[in-house]
């Protein structure tokens, strides 16, 4: 039987269910998570949160794969499962994604290639690939996220070409179709009203429109303000008289939520999840049985959209695994390899 990489993606989420508990024990997941500010005030305000970072674990040389690297098959395995450990349904969990922005960024068309038109931009380098790969993962993410009934959040610096990205339209696309025109919103605010070193604009998007408290207007007299500043990156004109940007020793210290952002966060998060769109109305009749929708012939077979995501490796090392428990009536239907 042909999969598609949809279907692909629901017989990997079905491999875990069969091989590990599922008990529905978190309310907040932050992945690419760094310091985890957001994450620690989750857990100060009382919620059972987890967070996953290549900070969290450093991978030994004799392992082949890291389970906090969303890259590696164990990584991407783990953060599927902790999703499908969220206390579920609608207005109970809420997920966070602050993904790595280097790749995507402008100062980095110059490498990448990317543009508004052909954001997947020039694969053929070890980090847009690799930036791709984790980009396409975390939309399986929000998908699955918004399956449950959870709100999401994805956060990404001005300028970032992330939300060009093709994989990313359709999924904004699909999310419409089923929550309606008001089922994503979108939010752009300074990060200096929430005492940051540098005035940085970012943007996010959220299924829920109480995201849209996070901006709070207008910059106003930050020329003026007496907090120490510091300059993420410099300007300069090259030889040929290109403008061109180069990071400053600071440009990784803007990668840190300030704490009174991640406080922000917790002090919307239960209207957030109260009010997440996008979950798909039951009919009436309910729904057809699992097996029956699995092998139906109305799924999307496009699969130029997920050119690096990769579903055969995470496919093969869930497969293999020892404890997997495949029920008889699914055997006939689950393949030894993609």
């Amino acid at each position: 039987m042909h999969h598609s990489c949809d279907q692909a993606f629901v017989l990997c989420v079905l491999l875990l269910i069969w091989t590990y508990e599922t008990p529905e024990v978190y309310q907040w997941l932050e992945y690419y998570a760094g310091v985890g500010n957001i994450t620690k005030c989750m857990i100060a305000a009382e919620y059972r949160a987890v967070r996953f970072d290549l900070k969290d674990n450093e991978q030994p040389k004799y392992r082949k794969s890291n389970f906090m690297d969303l890259s590696h098959a164990s990584g991407f395995a783990l953060a599927i499962l902790c999703m499908l450990r969220t206390v579920v349904g609608q207005g109970e969990f809420a997920c966070h994604f602050g993904i790595k922005c280097s790749s995507f960024s402008k100062m980095n068309v110059g490498t990448s290639q990317r543009s508004a038109c052909s954001a997947t931009g020039f694969a053929e380098y070890v980090s847009v690939k690799l930036a791709n790969t984790l980009l396409e993962r975390t939309i399986c993410l929000i998908l699955l996220c918004t399956a449950l009934g959870g709100a999401w959040s994805l956060e990404q610096p001005s300028g970032s070409l992330l939300e060009f990205y093709p994989r990313w339209r359709f999924m904004m696309a699909s999310i419409f179709d089923c929550g309606g025109k008001n089922a994503v919103s979108v939010v752009k605010w300074w990060m200096a009203h929430y005492a940051s070193c540098t005035p940085k604009r970012h943007y996010a998007y959220a299924n829920s429109r109480h995201i849209m408290r996070i901006d709070k207007g207008k910059l106003q007299g930050w020329k003026h303000d007496k907090r120490p500043k510091q300059k993420s990156a410099d300007r300069y004109v090259d030889s040929s008289g290109k403008k061109r940007y180069k990071g400053t020793a600071h440009l990784k210290n803007m990668e840190i939520y300030p704490m009174p952002f991640a406080r922000q966060i917790v002090d919307l998060v239960e209207d957030h999840k109260r009010e997440a769109q996008g979950l798909p109305h039951c009919p009436a009749s309910g729904f057809p049985p699992a097996l029956e929708t699995l092998v139906s012939e109305g799924w999307f077979h496009e699969s130029d959209l997920w050119q690096f995501v990769d579903f055969s490796q995470l496919y093969s090392y869930l497969r293999g695994n020892r404890n997997l428990k495949i029920p008889d009536q699914w055997k006939a239907v689950v393949p030894r390899e993609l």
